[in-house]
């Protein structure tokens, strides 16, 4: 039976959300990042241990100390030498290892091993971008290890947060923006419309394009337009709009 990658995805965020940390996939390319405390961890998810999946862990090992890889329970057990020379070499790589059973219906993890304090020199500046990326999103929509679809990153997490904020209001200027407490980014992405969702009205007024509109029915956006359809309407009703 062929496993895909997304399969993985579930049992390993439900595990990883039982021990306390936050979970969002597809994080400036990693297939699951995790907080909790101020620890960063990133687990990379594959169908079968590969060399791939060793080279896309030592570059994670770049953001921090803890990467994992996580792939599903082998069927042979853990006595084959392949499996023995896997571990060796994780082991000797500081990587974790996660095991998943998509054989069983629980579909429970295992942590075969965890990283130890890793020597390697970690890329600040990635770092603070995965970090940031990480903490400027509201929505997990994502699913890791996906292919084909269009990733829910923050910037267009806003670009779709503006887009039904418009859809309410029909326009919105810089200025009702900053009163309802959005920061200058928002601003930005209006002006510099990276998606040619918006329109320029006036000087510091902008509209819906029709591109706009049709990303609100855009099947891989409709977590997030959801989430901010609600939020916004409540926010209307209450005020009596």
């Amino acid at each position: 039976m062929t496993v895909a990658e997304t399969e993985l995805y579930a049992p390993v965020r439900r595990f990883l959300e039982t021990e306390g940390y936050q979970v969002q996939a597809e994080v400036t390319g990693c297939d699951i990042a995790a907080k909790k405390d101020g620890v960063l961890v990133i687990v990379e998810l594959k169908t079968a241990f590969q060399l791939k999946l060793v080279y896309q862990a030592m570059e994670r090992q770049s953001l921090t100390e803890y990467v994992f890889v996580a792939i599903p329970r082998p069927h042979k057990g853990q006595r084959e030498k392949s499996w023995k020379n896997m571990l060796k070499l994780l082991k000797r790589l500081e990587i974790g290892l996660l095991t998943v059973a998509l054989d069983s219906p629980l579909q429970t993890v295992d942590v075969i091993l965890t990283p130890a304090d890793s020597k390697v020199w970690q890329n600040r500046r990635k770092q603070k971008k995965l970090k940031e990326e990480f903490e400027n999103r509201q929505v997990s929509a994502n699913i890791g290890g996906m292919t084909r679809r269009k990733i829910l990153t923050a910037y267009r997490e806003k670009a779709l947060e503006l887009c039904c904020i418009l859809e309410q209001a029909h326009t919105v200027s810089c200025r009702q923006l900053r009163d309802m407490g959005l920061e200058e980014k928002y601003a930005s992405i209006l002006r510099n419309n990276v998606y040619r969702w918006f329109i320029r009205m006036e000087k510091g007024v902008y509209a819906l394009t029709e591109e706009g509109k049709a990303a609100l029915t855009e099947p891989d956006y409709q977590m997030a337009v959801a989430f901010y359809r609600k939020k916004y309407g409540q926010k209307e009703k209450e005020e009596g709009v």
